[in-house]
């Protein structure tokens, strides 16, 4: 990335920083809350010939539930030929003129999404690569985060011919969604010549990149119980998050068992395994009010080495720390709160890991999307990530990790206009799953990184049927348990549509479950405290592969 290149990017991010300290997003440290867990989930949705039969809940409104399903007003209207479309009422029944794939078992209800992704990369290549009819002209559509410059370069051609070719009276201003001619003829890439100074970036192939998956914490469980739930959700990964404190309690005392358990069980399964390291155990570090690294990072890196040495036939990837950029995550009295540190202590873990197991993929800790800045709390994410690639993080790791929450804000949906219903946490991009995800890889291909990006966090919190969160948690009193379970698949579709998106694991299978976890996990979960399947988790385990 050149000087002007930089500067760019470092203006933008600045720009998203001082709009998200305006509005005043912080992803801010969990209450130290215990939520009850939520009542079982009754189905107010059946299937009928006619379509889908929806019970109207309290505060609901024609609009939110038409946007909930995926159809109009309008089409509601005329299904149930309603003469006032303002006065529904508690308990009415509604005819939703589109069929949804639900478990017919309850309490469980599942959901399949009507998104339809949009071109990827990978196919927009391989059309515009493909033959057609002679003299037919060649459309391609223009991806969000597109320019002109690089539409025309992955379509083998130049920024002044699709401007000849489209009468483009403005080249800086093109718009996603757009079918643009790239060409009066048709190539194939066997023929296709680069023009002078141009790079041919290669089809990326989707099914080598994208996978789906969940996540899952191994404390206080029964491994062979979470063997045989993750087997049943039919995922290509699963992310455990490996509690360092109980691996190793003592310096010289490990203990591998259930983790020896999970890891093979998992593996026989024929599904890859993505272990999340950190948690320093109380020996390794000075400070205990807060998590945090060790004092001394080699005592890390020989833990991971000792990890890849045990399992380097099983385990397909390692991800170092979480969430670096909050000081709940990285409280030291030796180590401050900045991406240098971080890197260090990935830059050890990483050759430990290496000397052990050559194969095995390593990636950066996903970071909390947050526009909070103040040095000591947090680091803005997007700031943080481009100072790590300044220190050389895309040589370093084998991929980068990204923590796209949602809040309240539904997969599909972009900065910052609210969803009717969300009252808080919608005015910046980081409170929005796809504008993340576009914003790193806006600073990832800045950097020349084309690697997919690793979603190693998402999910939508829900508190309906639980006790109120805190206020920094009220965002998820605005998700209902039903709307969880459609954002979840959704948001897999969209991470696919995007042609640049790797592993995707959903966040977290037993939150409830985890001894001393924090609140919002259970509000994230896919099953509550007593292991039964909540919505969210029949809509992943119903998803077509």
């Amino acid at each position: 990335m050149n000087g002007r290149q930089r500067t760019a990017l470092l203006i933008g991010l600045s720009a998203i920083f001082l709009a998200t300290l305006l509005s005043g997003g912080l992803h801010a440290a969990a209450a130290a809350i215990t939520p009850t867990a939520p009542a079982p989930f009754t189905p107010t949705v059946t299937l009928t010939p006619e379509g889908t039969v929806y019970t109207v809940q309290a505060g609901e409104t024609l609009s939110r539930i038409a946007q909930r399903f995926g159809v109009t007003v309008n089409a509601i209207v005329q299904a149930n030929q309603l003469a006032n479309p303002d006065a529904l009422r508690i308990g009415q029944q509604l005819v939703i003129p589109v069929n949804l794939t639900l478990t017919p078992i309850p309490p469980k209800a599942t959901i399949s999404p009507t998104f339809t992704p949009s071109p990827t990369v990978a196919q927009a290549t391989l059309e515009s690569a493909s033959p057609t009819a002679g003299g037919e002209q060649v459309t391609q559509t223009v991806l969000p985060g597109d320019t002109l410059s690089r539409f025309a370069q992955r379509h083998l051609t130049t920024v002044q011919e699709v401007v000849r070719l489209n009468n483009i009276t403005n080249p800086d201003l093109i718009i996603a969604g757009t079918r643009l001619i790239v060409r009066a003829g048709a190539v194939t890439t066997a023929n296709a010549t680069p023009l002078p100074g141009q790079t041919v970036v290669p089809p990326v192939n989707p099914a080598v990149l994208y996978g789906r998956g969940v996540s899952f914490s191994l404390q206080g469980q029964d491994p062979a119980v979470i063997i045989e739930t993750v087997i049943s959700l039919n995922v290509d990964w699963v992310k455990l998050d490996v509690d360092w404190r109980s691996v190793q309690p003592q310096a010289d005392i490990f203990d591998f068992g259930a983790l020896d358990t999970v890891i093979f069980g998992l593996s026989d399964a024929r599904i890859k395994l993505l272990l999340t390291l950190d948690n320093s155990p109380v020996w390794a570090r000075t400070p205990q009010l807060e998590d945090g690294p060790p004092d001394d990072f080699a005592v890390f890196a020989r833990f991971a080495g000792a990890l890849a040495a045990r399992y380097k036939d099983r385990v397909t990837a390692y991800q170092i720390w979480n969430e670096p950029n909050l000081r709940r995550e990285w409280f030291s009295e030796v180590h401050k709160i900045d991406p240098a540190s971080y890197f260090d202590l990935f830059t050890q873990a990483r050759d430990a890991i290496k000397t052990e197991a050559p194969n095995a993929l390593v990636i950066t800790a996903g970071l909390a999307s947050t526009g909070f800045n103040d040095g000591v709390n947090a680091l803005n994410d997007r700031l943080y990530l481009q100072s790590l690639y300044d220190l050389g993080i895309a040589r370093t790791a084998d991929g980068i990790a990204v923590h796209a929450l949602g809040f309240a804000n539904p997969p599909e949906s972009r900065c910052c206009q609210a969803t009717e219903g969300v009252l808080t946490h919608f005015e910046n991009r980081s409170f929005y799953f796809r504008d993340t995800i576009e914003d790193y890889r806006l600073i990832a291909e800045a950097n020349d990184d084309q690697r997919p990006l690793w979603v190693t966090k998402f999910g939508w919190g829900t508190a309906e049927g639980a006790s109120a969160p805190s206020a920094d948690f009220v965002y998820m009193t605005y998700t209902t348990t039903l709307e969880q379970a459609q954002y979840v698949p959704t948001a897999f579709a969209v991470g696919q549509s995007l042609g640049y998106v790797g592993p995707m694991f959903v966040y977290t299978l037993n939150g409830c479950s985890i001894p001393d976890g924090r609140a919002e996990q259970c509000y994230f979960s896919l099953t509550s405290a007593d292991g039964t399947p909540r919505a969210a988790y029949n809509a992943l385990k119903a998803m077509p592969r």
